[in-house]
């Protein structure tokens, strides 16, 4: 029995990696537990190439190296969401857009260095992208964070939209904003319900030349909105201090209400995106990973940038492992795209992409 634990176990993990891979065909709102497998895709793969190169190099036992093999080939797509390889290319008629969730520019001092807002800023000054889409945008119209004045004077965007998703005394006001240096033609708001208060989807229409128009939907999908005490309880159970039940299921609930409601927004901006005729791109923080149902549904013919022009592992959220990318770029498969850059830059709990096209 002990002789066949490995491959019992074997059996197991690529079945598992089986169920994350094609976890995105799968609607949380019908089935919810896949998803649940669905993050955990990177950590699962480099378990299956483990045994693979186990039974192949040391067991001396290729034939059960098939067993992980096969799962990690039918779960390729997915795999190159983790990893990729392309050359950059550049010319002189390409066009740059950068997303970022800045966090709100660090207003409550999170990152513990009164510089960060500064320090933020410095980064777009020398990215110079031509279109800068926020999300967790905070602005002040009286005040220390006059962050939308400041861009527009600092940074040389003449051309803004700001879709407010809260506000206080009509003064301190959060959100998303995309600014431009090319004249915005049209823009509007897509609200999801009630329970998604601070997220968002924002739409402009980009003139990059006469008569040439795309438009880009910059979103803030669904955040779990986990509480101190949830981040405290998580903390305590990594360091093996407690395990609650209550507080367990209390967590298992928000992940759980997260993926429906952000299927539930990717079929929102789906529809909306459908009845444009233009070309498209939808960027922003999903606070989902390619291997979601909220993901499938919004990359389907359209052209995830870093799959296309990505190189290493694509992380955009700030943590210890290098596997979670949250944050996308998916293009209109008639635009070029020439290269993907991450800047891996501890300011917010997000880190910048930015992807340079031709149109």
């Amino acid at each position: 029995m002990l002789k066949k634990l490995p491959l019992y176990l074997n059996v197991i993990f690529a079945f598992v990696l089986l169920v994350a891979g094609f976890s995105k065909y799968v609607n949380p709102i019908t089935s919810w537990i896949p998803a649940f497998f669905g993050i955990t895709y990177p950590f699962l793969l480099l378990i299956n190439i483990l045994f693979l190169l186990g039974w192949f190099l040391f067991f001396k036992k290729k034939r059960l190296s098939l067993i992980s093999l096969i799962a990690i080939v039918l779960t390729g797509s997915s795999f190159t969401s983790v990893i990729n390889i392309s050359a950059p290319e550049r010319t002189i008629d390409e066009i740059s857009i950068l997303s970022w969730n800045v966090k709100n520019f660090d207003l409550y001092n999170w990152s513990n260095n009164k510089e960060t807002h500064e320090l933020m800023m410095q980064l777009l000054e020398e990215k110079d992208a031509d279109v800068v889409c926020f999300q967790e945008f905070y602005t002040e119209r009286t005040g220390t964070f006059k962050n939308i004045k400041e861009i527009k004077k600092r940074l040389g965007y003449k051309y803004y939209y700001f879709g407010e998703t809260f506000n206080i005394k009509n003064n301190k006001k959060w959100g998303l904003a995309t600014f431009s240096k090319f004249p915005i033609k049209d823009h509007g708001q897509i609200k999801f319900d009630k329970g998604s208060r601070l997220n968002s989807c924002i739409y402009t229409d980009i003139e990059y030349a006469k008569d040439s128009v795309f438009r880009i939907y910059n979103t803030h999908m669904q955040s779990l909105h986990f509480g101190v005490e949830d981040y405290e309880y998580l903390k305590e159970l990594k360091d093996e201090k407690k395990h609650d039940v209550e507080s367990s299921l209390k967590i298992v609930r928000k992940i759980k209400n997260g993926f429906v409601k952000r299927a539930k927004q990717a079929h929102q901006i789906l529809e909306h995106k459908n009845e444009f005729q233009g070309k498209s791109i939808i960027c922003g923080d999903f606070n989902d990973t390619p291997t979601s149902y909220a993901y499938h549904l919004l990359s389907e013919g359209m052209i995830d940038a870093f799959k296309e022009k990505g190189i290493g592992f694509g992380n955009t959220l700030v943590n210890p492992t290098p596997f979670f990318r949250i944050d996308f770029m998916l293009m209109d498969p008639s635009l070029k795209i020439n290269s993907y850059k991450t800047y891996k830059k501890n300011y917010s709990d997000h880190y910048p992409v930015q992807v340079y096209f031709e149109y």
